[in-house]
């Protein structure tokens, strides 16, 4: 690799280092991690990685940390006969990675010639031993074995939690026990996942893959690991409280003539919602540690740990408690509930007003005070604070709390199959979060032609105009005009209309079927109420209805006519679940089929006779 490279763009950069990463398929025989804990809280990797022949040059990557570890002692080997020998002169390069949510890092590329069985091996010093947080048990790489030998101290203990152990092949963990350490031994054939940047930089999004969480604790702590992991945190953050005369200041007129605890709390979270910008997470202990929270309010922005330290400290001073507390989104590889920084991949703040905890997520603009966050329904967070933190699961809304609501009346024309009227939308609780946050983004002048488009989708790509939009805190409120046309067909006596332009069941994905992960947002109830004027009377019939239910997943759809003139269609869906998964996904997938089925084939009835 030429020296060329060290003077491109950022973004190009990153895009050939991942393109040469991502582009070879690296075949490895054998990847060894041997791991000394030290007495003074810091670590040491030794690695070793076998490769085997490859027809091309290997361009090999190694990511890490600046600001917490160093590497050193890189050396490549090359098999000559029976032995390896070392590669005099090998060429590794160094680059910086600063893109707009990376700091602190680095890659080293280390050049492996072709038609050559080679080993890798270098150092890691890590000088945080809160950083040795997690063994991954998967690879963009296919690896052959992967081993990790830690030698613990007596004066510490290695506390560990895997999760996803199930999908893999093999794992084997042990430990010995020596003068004065205990080494474990921990053999894995690892998962082999598809190739993703931000794994890279132990940013887990959106893959459920085998991973150990790890904490080594003092054995004063031995029995008490949420405790220690409460404790270093709060003892960090602690660096970074407190409040000078010009943030009193603004907190002060912010809640001038304000006593109402609740109040002075939406006064200050709305504040800073609405008026702090949202800035990239870093990498390391900059991902974890908040910056100082003057410094957050002279700057009017930060990210998930910045503003929620800011605004506990806010309300700590208004004399409303408040703690901060580590999380995981749904998107996380793991839940918070292992004492571990690759448990949490977010921070928010805890008000208590009447010893009851409200979660306040200042990074999440349209959430609302005193309901679940969204992005952490059902998931555990773990709360800092001076009695030794608390793990606290987060519930979830229910499908009642998130009811959607559908009034559509239509009349049908005498002289042509155009069906016209008006319909309401209501989204209680955050089933309409998924249009909030679009029309958040588009600005004022698009959010029509952003939610003509929407609904027009929704109802079969039918006609719609007169759009009036509501947006508060609690609901979120459409109504507009509706035409259909082509859905009437007369035969003698016979009327057949089709009912395929009835609003989908799920509106914010148009997939037939859905996949397990899919993140469906929150449990909701949908109900459908729609109701046809007839140009003339109509033979009564008898109501035809369809049930469907299984694992928290329900639908009844009924069509009748409650009068000569009157077609009424409903149906009501429940999904009390957020993801599609493999309990519900057949239940779920056999509904929309059989929706689709039943609305497009056309009802049959008759004409009263005169």
């Amino acid at each position: 690799m030429n020296n060329s490279i060290i003077k491109l763009t950022q973004f190009t950069l990153f895009f050939i280092i991942s393109t040469s990463v991502f582009a070879q398929d690296i075949a490895l025989k054998s990847r060894f991690e041997n791991i000394f804990i030290k007495a003074d809280t810091s670590f040491v990797k030794n690695i070793t990685i076998a490769l085997k022949k490859s027809e091309a040059t290997i361009v090999y990557p190694i990511f890490y940390d600046t600001e917490l570890e160093k590497i050193s002692d890189i050396k490549v080997y090359t098999k000559k006969g029976k032995r390896f020998k070392l590669l005099k002169n090998n060429e590794v390069n160094e680059e910086n990675l600063e893109l707009d949510y990376i700091a602190s890092r680095k890659v080293k590329l280390i050049v492996v010639p072709p038609n050559e069985e080679a080993r890798i091996t270098y150092t890691l010093q890590c000088k945080e031993l809160m950083y040795f947080s997690d063994l991954r048990f998967f690879s963009n790489n296919e690896i052959d074995t992967l081993k990790y030998q830690i030698s613990v101290p007596d004066s510490f203990r290695f506390i560990h939690n895997t999760i996803y152990k199930d999908s893999l092949n093999y794992l084997s963990i042990d430990s010995v026990k020596s003068t004065n350490l205990t080494k474990w031994n921990i053999e894995v054939i690892p998962k082999k996942i598809e190739p993703n940047p931000l794994s890279f930089f132990g940013i887990y999004r959106n893959i459920k893959q085998p991973l150990m969480r790890t904490l080594i604790i003092p054995a004063s702590y031995s029995g008490m690991e949420r405790k220690y992991m409460n404790d270093w945190y709060l003892k960090k953050v602690e660096r970074k409280r407190g409040l000078d005369a010009a943030s009193i200041q603004k907190i002060n007129e912010l809640t001038k003539g304000v006593t109402d605890p609740i109040e002075i709390t939406k006064i200050l979270y709305n504040y800073v919602q609405n008026n702090m910008k949202y800035v990239a997470i870093e990498i390391g202990m900059g991902a974890f540690i908040p910056t100082a929270a003057n410094e957050v309010l002279t700057n009017k922005q930060g990210d998930c740990k910045d503003l929620s330290n800011f605004l506990s400290e806010a309300l700590n001073y208004k004399g409303i408690r408040s703690d901060i507390a580590l999380a995981a989104t749904y998107d996380h590889i793991s839940d918070c509930d292992f004492p571990s920084l690759s448990s949490a991949n977010h921070v928010i703040c805890i008000a208590y007003i009447a010893d009851k905890p409200i979660l306040l997520d200042p990074t999440d603009p349209i959430h609302f005070m005193e309901t679940p966050v969204q992005s952490l329904q059902n998931r555990s967070i773990l709360i800092i604070n001076s009695d030794g933190g608390a793990f606290f699961k987060v519930n979830s809304f229910t499908p009642q709390q998130n009811l959607i609501n559908y009034e559509i009346t239509l009349d049908a024309s005498a002289n042509n199959a155009l069906l016209e009227g008006i319909f309401k939308a209501n989204y209680h609780g955050i089933s309409g979060n998924f249009l909030k946050r679009e029309f958040k983004y588009v600005g004022k002048t698009k959010v029509n032609a952003t939610a003509k488009k929407h609904y027009e989708s929704v109802f079969g790509n039918q006609t719609i105009s007169d759009l009036k939009i509501n947006n508060n805190d609690n609901a979120f409120e459409t109504k507009g005009k509706l035409a259909v046309n082509g859905k009437i067909i007369k035969d003698g006596v016979n009327r057949f209309l089709f009912i395929d332009f009835l609003p989908r069941i799920f509106e914010s994905v148009e997939r037939e079927t859905l996949l397990q992960g899919s993140h469906i947002g929150s449990p909701f109830d949908k109900k459908i109420n729609l109701k046809i004027k007839m140009d003339e009377p109509v033979q009564n019939f008898k109501p035809i209805e369809h049930r469907y239910s299984d694992n928290g997943v329900s639908l009844v759809l009924k069509i009748s006519n409650p009068s000569e003139y009157i077609i009424a269609c409903n149906y009501e869906f429940v999904f009390d679940h957020i993801f599609i998964n493999k309990e519900n996904v057949d239940i779920t997938n056999e509904i929309l089929i059989a929706f689709k089925k039943i609305i497009n084939e056309p009802i049959i009835f008759k004409k009263k006779s005169e």
